[in-house]
């Protein structure tokens, strides 16, 4: 490795622009998480001086032997025990941002590995990187930033950055996704039903033990002449309501329980599903629901995505390149591709149960709900293992997951 290299680090281009403020959020990411502390600085909280202010801080750090690391024991609110009154962090505040531990150094930031280049986005469910990402109408734009060998190694050390199994052909994949995903000429569930059929196929070069031709594959899906054979592919795919809507509610079932009491913010959202679907009375027949659907929530849909589909859009591309995708689970990039989608979907449709029940939704309130739902999504094991396992048991079913949660007819406008 020569003296002085360099090596790249993909990045959205809004990423140069977060700061993080917690007098924007309110200090969001100190409430309602857990904290990890990892081993180097708890070691470094052991050396703290005085003793007693060194007993005050180890003593809300308790070593969880079923998880393998060391927890921050929270307030009963919630709330960090080190945040202070003014939104600070005490720990930072008094021994300099060198003491704080890796968690809290990188969030939000995520990243991974393609080969010798470092993949870098922000995640989410931090509001101010939500923003950020979400709200701009043009396509999510990507940028490569020059890292010298050091300060890669310790970007990866402090965020324990994941290696892609592919190498350099990952990059491909990436690309011709996210072409795939920002495809305006397409509805947001048009793109989708390409993508799977690109990742199959991707998928297939794979186990051929071909990686090398997915470049080719996907220079393919985004050039002009491509457009000619999207109606044909798009025909195969009839869209299947009575599906669409069991899948939905077996995901909300999934996600909040069967006959759950719901309360804050779940109690919200599950509020704006019974007032739009009717289902304030006793067991509401199917094909009940199924008008609902034809003459409320597909009108309602098309509103909501003619007004605010750059948001979807760009939620849909930051989770592809944050998640890795088409490798974010053990699995094929077929069952990466369905948890994807029905991950998406769940979003969407309650996105579209509250545009039907409030007045004037606006960008904010589906950004936050976008955050809110990547949190439970990421913090919600039980429904995270039932929708991977929901997945991996359709194996390459694509086409049977497409027909029952995708819609392939006419655009709606981005």
């Amino acid at each position: 490795m020569g003296e002085g290299q360099t090596f790249v680090c993909l990045r959205p281009e809004y990423v140069s622009k977060f700061q993080c403020d917690g007098a924007v959020c309110n200090s969001k990411c100190c409430k309602g998480w857990m904290v990890e502390i990892d081993g180097p600085t708890y070691q470094k909280y052991c050396t703290i001086e005085p003793k007693d202010e060194r007993k005050r801080i180890v003593s809300r750090i308790k070593y969880k032997k079923q998880r393998g690391r060391f927890l921050v024991e929270m307030e009963k609110n919630g709330e960090c025990p080190f945040l202070r009154s003014d939104g600070l962090c005490k720990i930072q505040k008094t021994w300099g941002a060198d003491w704080l531990s890796n968690t809290c150094t990188v969030y939000p930031r995520m990243m991974y590995t393609a080969g010798d280049v470092l993949m870098l986005g922000l995640t989410l469910t931090c509001p101010v990187a939500a923003k950020l990402a979400l709200l701009p109408k043009e396509p999510m734009a990507f940028e490569e930033v020059q890292l010298t060998e050091a300060q890669r190694e310790e970007m990866i050390r402090r965020c324990a950055g994941q290696l892609s199994r592919m190498g350099d052909a990952f990059l491909d994949l990436q690309y011709g996704g996210i072409s795939i995903l920002q495809n305006r000429a397409l509805s947001i569930d048009q793109r989708l039903i390409l993508l799977g059929f690109f990742l199959d196929q991707a998928g297939d070069m794979v186990e051929a033990g071909k990686p090398e031709q997915i470049e080719a594959l996907a220079a393919v899906y985004t050039a002009d002449d491509f457009m000619e054979r999207v109606p044909e592919m798009l025909r195969a795919i009839v869209f299947r309501p009575e599906e669409y809507i069991k899948s939905i509610f077996g995901l909300i079932e999934a996600l909040y329980g069967k006959d759950a009491e719901y309360s804050g913010r779940e109690g919200a959202l599950m509020g704006h599903v019974v007032r739009a679907f009717g289902l304030e009375d006793a067991e509401v027949p199917l094909s009940q629901m199924l008008e609902t659907y034809n003459l409320s929530f597909r009108p309602a849909l098309e509103k909501l995505l003619e007004k605010y589909g750059h948001i979807f859009e760009n939620y849909l591309v930051n989770e592809f390149f944050l998640t890795h995708q088409p490798q974010t689970i053990e699995g094929s990039f077929v069952q990466n591709f369905i948890l994807f989608v029905m991950m998406y979907k769940l979003l969407e449709f309650l996105a579209v149960a509250i545009f039907m029940t409030e007045e004037k939704p606006d960008e904010a309130r589906l950004a936050e709900l976008v955050e809110h739902m990547v949190m439970s999504f990421d913090h919600n094991m039980d429904f995270l293992n039932s929708v991977v396992a929901d997945a991996m048991k359709r194996q390459k079913d694509v086409v049977a997951c497409m027909k029952n949660l995708l819609y392939a007819g006419e655009k709606f406008s981005v």
